[in-house]
This record gives structure tokens, C-alpha cells and sequence, in this order.
């Protein structure tokens, strides 16, 4: 797990090594235990490492092949790379570590870029050929480890984090064209960024850049839709998903480093620590979040359950000044604004694991891949739809929960598929109409693209047409969340739910295997879940929840900028000069429950605004 950068100069323009160093080191938490650089001529590559398998030297990259014709810079986890030993060895490499780079390396050299849909892990790489002059990069499946990139008249610039192509030389600007998705999805989804001219490299997708800094093509590797429906039938999914699941956490506790679990008391955390410990690890440690007085804090069920299974425990709470601090840092670390609004509190926590461990599992990717959101409920009942349609028609006095009212306003667009391209919002477009904002742009092209997708392969269920949608777009930003917090405390996070053998595999079941009733999750439920203490099993799902609410109004560091918010240069870019920021912040400290998803939006981005481009 690491940090990589590197550029490639137009005009034939020698590389600058000062040029690079800066790049590369402005992502230094990702990587404290070495850095390291490769030139060749316009061509530069540096990387930051956190060890994690062969701690020795001899792993530190930028890797060169023996022949010095092959460069690797390579951030990730190769899970299954000892899987490939007796192949490389019968055709006569010779390996001089024990690293997953050095297997990387030399498939790529074997097979090139056929060889990506037989690695099981997460990754993001530039693969350098001399002789060729051809630079090729590479991303997961999934988005889980992050690449960036960017092209201007000097040349093509990479790298694990937007900050780096400001080190190299850009200009930091807002690209006020992504400002209306940014506001009404809270993320800016596809290749695009909320900065102008970097732009995102898509999941399961590779670019390949030749003589010149000539993009010659860029292509879909990995497409799930038509994996899944070329995936063998499962004649046993629950056992299947059983013996999958518990191979996949097998898989991500392979580390030459302590290994310990991000647990909130969930089913899918918890499911984790189940996996481990029915496995036989010892000396694992559960890392987990607490929120006294609060009630949605699960720290008590995630203490029993740790102690149940004989790991050790860890629970920690952040407030006062330390939450403020650890927000600020937590934007500084993301580049782009937040959107789930635990980041600074998950630093926190890595910060803490540090102490102790370098690798953590998390359960991200479960309520994704099998129905595990609320939200996913409206459409997993055809009936149940229908008779939800009907809160369009009721008065909302008559609506005493916010739920209901937040539900109301979501089916208020009699539009199923808007109603899916915004299932994980926070703000509907009623609310905005309130605002005085009715053109805005809320159509994304990726999202609309992906939607059609969905639709493609999953023609008549509109629970899995959401689902797909959503691990292309609501998914990226949740890997985005966990690579950030975990890497900007130089630690890795690993997802086994996002085992491709796992997410392909249930995309390829029928829809009777997507029942929502209940905790939803069938699979999970009524597999691993049953084997969970009873404690853990009926246990209401909540979700990690933060009183921001309360420490808008309480926390003086927050209070300020609160009162001060309406200040904000952002508030003069496009349709947000509009807004009444004054009004909306008297609104909130009225009626602080009613009014809290649009302060939560505002408050955030301004904050974020104000930590990426005014803050010293």
C-alpha cells in the first residue's frame, strides 16, 4: 500500500527530479517507510511506501526488471500473488523478494495487461515499457485504491491524490460545472473531479499512453454486468457465499505487519471478527468508535463481542477540539469535499490503530452489493411501493416522523429512475425547489450511463438496477472515504466483501436472493449472520452516525464558522450566489432536526472550502 506519482513531459522536456520529489511528498503519509524515484529522460515516477509484505529494502519500488526495460509503480495489495509462483518459476524468473510488486511485475511482462482479470486484490499502477516508450495505467475493479490524472500543454501528470498535481505545478480551481451534482449527490461521480483538469480514472478500467503523450486508448477491463452474466451458475449460493466470504478474509489477513478489524457492532464488521476467529488468528486487536451518551453508539456490542471472541478492544471518542482538528486534517487528507461526514472521527481511529497495527479490514461494500440500506427498501417490495407512492398525497403535519417526511419528499418526482439516480441522497429536488433552484444540471452523464446499464441487465427489478447503479457511483465515494482516513494515518485498509469472486458471483443470483425485509443482506443474514451471538443478529442496523447537529450549535470551534459560514467565497461561485446562507443558518438554530440535511451540506463545504483554499 503506498502513494505513487510520476509524470511524462511533452516536447521531450528533461524530467525534473526536484519536480517529482515535491509531487511525490506531498502525499507522504501514504508511505513513511520509504521513498523512492525512477527518471528516464521526460519520464519520472516516484513512490511512497508503507510496507506491508517484505519489509525489506529490496521491495522498495519504483521496481525495475532485471532487464531494465520494465518499470512498475505499483500501489495495492496483490492478494493472491503466491498463487502464481510455480507458473513465473517453470518459465524462469528468478525472484530476488517476497513482494507482491515483484509477482506483478513480471506477469505483466509475461502477459501484459491480459493477466488483470486473474488477480484477486486492489490496485492502482503505471507499468513503464523503455523500449516502447509506453506507459500504461491501471485500476481495480471496484475504485478501491485511488488514481488520478491529468493532461496539459506541459505534459501527463498521475497520482494517488489531487494534492500532488498541485505540487507539480497546477493550479488549485474549482470546476464550477460539477458544482450542481456536487450539491445534489454530494459527489461528484464518474471521471470527473470538483477540480479542474484532474480528472478520476474509472474502475476496471486501463489507459494506455504512447510516444509523444498520446493517449492511444483507454479500456474497460472489467465490466460487471457482463461478468456476472457470464458467471457460472451457483448451484449452492449459500454455501458458496459462506466458503467465498470466509476465503476472502482469509486472504486479506496475508501481512508481514499486525492486522486488526474497524468494528462498529454491525453485521458486517462483526461478520469479520467472526471469519477471523473461527479461522484460528490470533493477536488480533477490533478498533472501534464511541459515542457516549449518544444513542446510536454501538460501542457496547462491539466490546462483547471482541471480548466473546478473545480479541482485544479498542474504543475511542472524539470531541471538542480534537473533533475540529481531526476535521480539518480529514479534508486536507481527502482533497475533495465530504460526503460522508464520519471521515474525520475514521482518522481519528486510524490514528489510534497506528499505535498498534498498519493494516485494517473493514466491512464497506456489503449493504452495496446485497441490499443493506433502508433506502434500498422502497424498492424492494413492489407492493410496498406502491402504497409509499401514496405519501405524495398527505398532508405533511399529518407526517410526525422524519422519516416519513424525508420519504415524502423523495417520491415526490413521480419518476422511478430519478427516484433511483438519487436513493442516496441526503436532499431531494423539492428541497431544492424551496431554495429557488430548479435549473440546475441534476443528470449526470456517468450516472445516467450507468443507470442505462443497470437497466440493460437487470430490465425488470428495480432493486437491482439500484444496486448496480450504486457500485459504480455511491460506492466509489465510500472507497474514496476508507483509503483517505485509513492512508492519511499511513495505514491500509482492506474490504473482503469487495472480493470480485464475491461481488460477481451474488450480482449473477436471482432477485430471490435480494429480499430487503428485515436487516436485508439475505445472503449474509442467513449464512454467517445466523452464526453471530443473538445480540449481534437482532440488533436494529443503524450505521455509524455522528450528532453533527449538536456540535454545529455546541462546539465552539464549529459555532464560529457556523455564524461566519455565509462569508464564504464559495457561496459567490455559480447558482450558490443565490442562496440565502444567512437565512438557512437562522432556519437551522430555529428548528435544528427539520433543518439539519441542508446545514449538513452547507456547513461541510464551506468548511472544506475554507480548509483547501484559505487555511495557511
Amino acid at each position: 500500500m503506498c502513494g505513487i506519482a510520476g509524470f511524462w513531459n511533452k516536447n521531450n522536456h528533461k524530467a525534473e527530479l526536484n519536480r517529482l520529489v515535491t509531487m511525490r511528498d506531498s502525499m507522504f503519509h501514504r508511505g513513511p517507510d520509504a521513498g523512492g524515484e525512477y527518471l528516464d529522460e521526460d519520464v519520472a515516477f516516484g513512490h511512497r511506501r508503507l510496507s506491508i509484505l517484505d519489509l525489506s529494502p529490496g521491495a522498495n519500488q519504483p521496481f525495475l526488471s532485471p532487464c531494465g526495460n520494465y518499470v512498475l509503480l505499483f500501489n495495492g495489495e496483490i492478494f493472491n500473488y503466491q498463487d502464481f509462483y510455480p507458473e513465473l518459476k517453470s518459465k524462469g524468473y528468478q525472484f530476488r523478494t517476497t513482494s507482491d510488486t515483484e509477482v506483478l511485475l513480471f506477469l505483466l511482462m509475461e502477459h501484459g495487461m491480459k493477466v488483470l482479470p486473474r488477480l484477486n486484490g486492489f490496485f492502482a499502477f503505471a507499468f513503464w515499457e523503455r523500449e516502447n516508450r509506453k506507459m500504461t495505467l491501471v485500476k481495480d475493479r471496484y475504485g478501491v485504491k485511488p488514481l488520478f490524472w491529468a493532461e496539459t500543454s506541459e505534459g501527463l501528470a498521475f497520482a494517488s491524490e489531487p494534492k500532488a498535481f498541485f505540487a507539480w505545478g497546477m493550479d488549485k480551481k474549482i470546476n464550477t460545472s460539477n458544482l450542481d451534482e456536487l450539491f445534489f449527490y454530494r459527489h461528484v461521480s464518474g471521471e470527473n473531479t470538483v477540480f479542474e483538469g484532474v480528472n478520476r480514472m474509472l474502475p476496471g478500467h486501463y489507459q494506455v499512453w504512447t510516444d509523444g503523450v498520446k493517449l492511444e486508448k483507454t479500456v474497460r477491463w472489467y465490466h460487471l454486468g457482463e461478468e456476472s452474466a457470464g458467471f457460472p451458475q451457483i448451484a449452492d449460493p449459500k454455501t458458496w457465499y459462506e466458503e467465498t466470504f470466509l476465503d476472502a478474509v482469509r486472504l486479506r489477513m496475508i501481512s508481514d505487519v499486525p492486522v486488526g478489524t474497524m468494528l462498529s457492532g454491525g453485521l458486517d464488521s462483526s461478520s469479520i471478527l467472526y471469519a477471523q476467529h473461527h479461522l484460528g488468528y490470533k493477536g488480533l486487536s477490533s478498533w472501534n468508535l464511541k459515542f457516549p451518551g449518544f444513542e446510536k453508539d454501538e460501542s457496547h456490542l462491539a466490546s462483547r463481542l471482541s471480548s466473546d471472541y478473545g480479541i482485544e478492544y479498542n474504543g475511542h471518542e472524539f470531541v471538542g477540539e480534537n473533533l475540529a482538528d481531526l476535521l480539518s486534517e480529514s479534508i486536507r487528507v481527502n482533497d475533495e469535499p465530504l460526503m460522508h461526514f464520519t471521515d474525520g472521527v475514521l482518522l481519528g481511529l486510524s490514528k489510534k490503530a497506528k499505535q498498534k497495527v498498519t493494516v485494517l479490514l473493514t466491512g464497506e461494500g456489503a449493504d452495496e452489493v446485497m441490499a443493506g440500506y433502508v433506502r434500498h427498501k422502497v424498492f424492494g417490495n413492489a407492493m410496498r411501493y406502491e402504497l409509499l407512492k401514496l405519501l405524495r398525497y398527505v398532508p405533511e403535519k399529518w407526517l410526525k416522523q422524519e422519516r416519513l417526511k424525508k420519504m415524502q419528499r423523495y417520491l415526490s418526482v413521480n419518476n422511478p429512475d430519478f427516484q433511483l439516480l438519487s436513493n442516496a441522497n441526503e436532499l431531494y429536488l423539492s428541497d431544492f425547489k424551496k431554495l429557488g433552484l430548479e435549473s440546475l444540471n441534476l443528470l449526470p452523464e456517468y450516472r445516467v450511463k450507468m443507470l442505462e446499464e443497470a437497466k440493460q441487465f437487470f430490465p425488470n427489478n428495480r432493486l437491482r438496477q439500484l444496486l448496480y447503479l450504486e457500485l459504480h457511483t455511491h460506492l466509489c465515494s465510500l472507497n474514496d472515504k476508507n483509503d483517505r482516513t485509513t492512508m492519511g494515518a499511513s495505514i491500509e485498509c482492506r474490504e473482503p466483501f469487495l472480493d470480485y469472486r464475491l461481488v460477481t458471483g451474488i450480482t449473477s443470483l436471482p432477485d430471490s436472493y435480494f429480499s430487503t425485509s428485515g436487516k436485508g443482506k439475505w445472503l449474509s443474514m442467513n449464512t454467517i449472520g445466523k452464526k453471530l451471538p443473538d445480540y449481534i443478529q437482532n440488533h436494529e442496523k443503524i450505521g455509524l452516525a455522528i450528532p453533527w447537529g449538536n456540535y454545529f450549535l455546541e462546539n465552539p470551534v464549529f459555532r464560529d464558522h457556523l455564524e461566519s459560514m455565509h462569508q464564504s467565497p464559495l457561496f459567490q461561485m455559480g447558482w450558490l450566489v443565490y442562496l440565502d446562507v444567512k437565512k438557512i443558518v437562522s432556519d437551522f438554530k430555529a428548528d435544528p432536526i427539520r433543518n439539519y440535511p441542508i446545514m449538513r451540506l452547507l456547513f461541510f463545504n464551506s468548511y472544506w472550502y475554507k480548509t483547501v483554499f484559505t487555511s495557511s
